[in-house]
């Protein structure tokens, strides 16, 4: 999933892809180095499974 992230594209994430989505913020979690880089990680998956639970939603990761 976090290989389809492009820095310069947007992608669009649906309900259905957050399982696989929280699993791998969880791994990246496993090797952040810096708080900073935990709570970036921990908000994203606060959105990840808020929008896992409803399937009404989806996560838009727009890049630059």
């Amino acid at each position: 999933m976090l290989e389809r992230i492009d820095p310069y594209g947007d992608l669009i994430l649906t309900s259905e892809e957050m399982p696989q989505f929280l699993a791998e913020l969880d791994y990246l979690a496993g090797l952040a180095e810096t708080a900073g880089e935990r709570d970036v990680l921990a908000n994203v998956a606060r959105l990840a499974a808020a929008c896992g639970e409803d399937a009404a939603l989806e996560l838009h990761l727009v890049g630059d």
